[in-house]
């Protein structure tokens, strides 16, 4: 029994180390949440179509969202089941069973090929929420724009809010697609051999 030095490869974490939490904040109350709204506005707009433009491309960006963000809750769970630490396999196996070198290798092993599949997951319900955000704020600016030319009094606040919805929409479609795509930049780069 070697209790000298690391045996085989450390234990996986997250980076930053609170990006677990963030994650499940993200899967467990901001997706529901934002499924729930995406109902909720289906409902209104379903109810009193006739006060729409566009109330069948509205229901169908709306429908969209929550259904992207009831997949990013259950895409959530699947990831939350594999992510775990060392503290944690300490609250299940003993100190003696943990002594083994050989079970200790086993389990990084194990924990390894978890992190991973959390790693998956995780990306899912990262896409999953982003899309629904962006289909969210498609759907609220069709439900914005003025039912049909004078109708509506104050039109031109109905077209500005109108606008603001879209520009979130592009927003989210940067914000969303910058990091990964820095990180594949950076990663062909240093690949290529150019710092």
């Amino acid at each position: 029994m070697n209790r000298g030095g690391p045996v085989g490869p450390t234990w996986r974490k997250p980076s930053p180390l609170g990006f677990g939490a963030a994650v499940d904040a993200v899967t467990n109350v901001a997706a529901p949440l934002l499924a729930g709204f995406s109902v909720a506005a289906i409902g209104v707009v379903g109810a009193d179509s006739d006060k729409f433009r566009w109330p069948g491309p509205s229901l169908l960006c709306l429908t969209v969202s929550a259904l992207l963000f009831v997949t990013c809750v259950q895409f959530g769970f699947h990831a939350r089941r594999h992510l775990y630490s060392y503290a944690d396999l300490t609250a299940w196996w003993t100190e003696e069973e943990l002594a083994d070198d050989d079970r200790r290798r086993l389990l990084r092993a194990e924990q390894h090929h978890n992190f991973d599949l959390w790693d998956r997951w995780r990306g899912l319900a990262y896409v999953a929420y982003s899309g629904g955000l962006v289909v969210l704020w498609t759907g609220v600016a069709l439900v914005l724009v003025p039912p049909g030319p004078g109708t509506a009094s104050g039109a031109a606040f109905r077209w500005a809010a109108c606008a603001v919805a879209a520009c979130a929409a592009v927003g989210e479609v940067v914000w969303s697609t910058y990091e990964p795509l820095r990180r594949r930049l950076d990663r062909r780069r240093l690949l290529r051999g150019n710092p």
